[in-house]
């Protein structure tokens, strides 16, 4: 009910100076007519006679004006002021209707609702190659997103190719946006934008609105690397030191890559390496890792590596060794297999 409240606002502003001048051209009408009819006329006459007037009906006059050349003129008068607004009425109407303003603001109140109704998702800060590959990286694993493009061309391509993924069209350095995008229930920041300046501030912004949330944004180089992290991201990603890294591996292991680029792709069993915190208190909490029986989580689990409070990592894990609140699994498994995982590190006891 409030969207159409709203829409209707919009489009009652739009047209409210040409439907002013109809009013007052069809109040005029009506009380000219009443004038010329007399006592012998009545008011519904008088409306009569306006409306076949202003739309050029055509219709049988009920007020008759041949003898009365006042009358006559004022009819000419009256037809073409009316006829004008009339017209001009109906196609700013239409246009609003066939432009797609009335139905682009009934999807964007749609749109917004799905935002405010998420909980733990994450903001994609811009829609280009980089911000695509994010956003297809999410949605492979089932986590919610909300992406946001200032150039509206490209956010409408964004919006074909991921038609579940909300897109704000505006400025990501805008604290307004952010927080249409929802930043105070985000648990997540990806800046993907190739402006360090832009990184920097949209860093700077969403740090600010949101402390607990963990930003990832991208850098031009080493030294932009440095600046993000001093201004509040938790990692930043330069492209060509990554795909430096990523030719060198091509080069010197090219099974490993080919084995990790299949498990990305495979979209059957849409294998990944996942993290999964076991919350203090969990039905995981101070067990073996024999006794966590991964393998019947789903399509099974492979625990890959643990974790600790203190940050070290154990590889590949015994089978005797204890998992902790605050640790976190590092495991290879489906999305479905990961969830039900994650449901049991916060679940309690």
């Amino acid at each position: 009910m409030t969207d159409w409240r709203e829409e209707l606002g919009t489009l009652a502003r739009r047209i409210l100076t040409p439907l002013a001048v109809l009013f007052a051209t069809y109040l005029v009408g009506i009380v000219g007519y009443k004038w010329i009819g007399g006592r012998d006329h009545t008011w519904i006459d008088a409306f009569y006679m306006t409306t076949i007037t202003l739309t050029t009906t055509g219709y049988r006059e009920v007020i008759d004006i041949t003898a009365h050349p006042a009358a006559m003129v004022f009819t000419i008068v009256l037809l073409l002021f009316g006829a004008t607004a009339v017209v001009m009425t109906g196609s700013m109407l239409t246009a609003y209707v066939v432009e797609g303003d009335l139905t682009a603001g009934f999807r964007r109140r749609r749109m917004q609702r799905r935002i405010d109704a998420m909980q733990g998702h994450t903001i994609v800060c811009g829609a280009g190659q980089t911000g695509t590959a994010v956003v297809r990286e999410l949605a492979s694993t089932e986590r919610p997103a909300v992406a946001i493009e200032g150039n509206a061309e490209r956010a409408a391509v964004f919006e074909r190719l991921f038609p579940g993924v909300p897109v704000l069209v505006g400025d990501c350095t805008d604290d307004e946006v952010l927080t249409a995008a929802g930043i105070g229930r985000a648990s997540g920041v990806v800046v993907c934008t190739d402006d360090d300046k832009v990184a920097l501030v949209t860093t700077v912004l969403a740090r600010q609105m949101n402390p607990k949330t963990r930003i990832v944004a991208r850098a031009s180089d080493e030294r932009a690397v440095t600046r993000l992290r001093q201004s509040g991201a938790d990692a930043a990603v330069s492209p060509g030191r990554i795909g430096g890294m990523r030719m060198a591996s091509e080069l010197l292991r090219p099974s490993v890559v080919s084995f990790l680029d299949q498990m990305l792709r495979d979209e059957n069993r849409n294998l990944r390496i996942e993290e999964v915190l076991v919350e203090q208190g969990s039905s995981l909490d101070g067990r073996p890792v024999e006794a966590l029986r991964l393998h019947e989580y789903g399509t099974g689990l492979l625990l890959l590596a643990l974790r600790g409070r203190d940050a070290a990592y154990v590889f590949n894990p015994p089978a005797a060794t204890p998992v902790h609140g605050g640790c976190h699994l590092i495991v290879m498994g489906d999305p479905t297999s990961v969830g039900h995982l994650l449901q049991a590190g916060v679940a309690p006891r």
